[in-house]
């Protein structure tokens, strides 16, 4: 029976139920007693359900995964396990249940891309034995618990309420400034006072004359 395996594809060959080897693209003749498992060796990127994870201060984090791994070995991903890609998604949910634990909630977010070399460095070596090449790890959501999101917006609210507040108090200050020098002005040139009584007039003449 003939076989033709794609340039991405591998061919891990049995006979009667015994490994023989590894076959790469190409055709190939086998016999009626042989199996062929076909191995798509092309880079693939998935997200994992999300997760609600632990931080150390002892809230839920709901963090979400995409990661993007390739086919290295095709033997060892068919003989080493009978779902490798289940295998390799337990390995990423306890090793960022470990990246996690080790930050409060408010570090979560902000370290993204450190909890993601951190969850590749622990699964990297994990993910060799099933054949798999972990090729990146990322951290897309982080989303904290309803209370936490609520009290993050109200103290957005208050802090641009107070500095709402701070510059009507600047300005009124300004204002005051400003009245307090032109008293003083007046207090020491009385005439200036006189001299602005008469620009008023002048101007409800011109006023009154259109």
């Amino acid at each position: 029976m003939r076989h033709t395996l794609l340039p991405w594809e591998r061919g891990v060959h049995f006979r009667r139920g015994c490994l023989v080897g590894e076959l790469g693209p190409g055709e190939h003749d086998l016999g009626r007693r042989d199996t062929l498992h076909r191995v798509d060796t092309r880079a693939r990127s998935h997200t994992p359900a999300w997760q609600d994870v632990p931080t150390s201060d002892g809230v839920l984090v709901r963090v979400t995964l995409v990661v993007t791994w390739s086919v290295a070995d095709a033997t060892a991903f068919v003989v080493a396990a009978a779902d490798p890609a289940a295998e390799l998604h337990l390995a990423l949910q306890l090793a960022l249940r470990t990246a996690v634990l080790a930050r409060t909630h408010d570090r979560v977010d902000p370290d993204r891309s450190t909890v993601a070399d951190e969850v590749q460095d622990i699964v990297r070596p994990k993910a060799v034995p099933l054949g798999v090449d972990l090729t990146a790890v990322a951290v897309r959501d982080v989303v904290m618990p309803t209370e936490l999101r609520k009290a993050a917006l109200a103290e957005l609210v208050a802090r641009s309420e107070a500095r709402a507040a701070l510059e009507r108090a600047r300005g009124e200050t300004a204002a005051l400034r400003s009245l307090l020098n032109a008293a003083r002005l007046a207090e020491e040139h009385p005439a200036l006072l006189q001299l602005r009584s008469l620009q008023s007039a002048q101007t409800v003449v011109v006023r009154e004359s259109r």
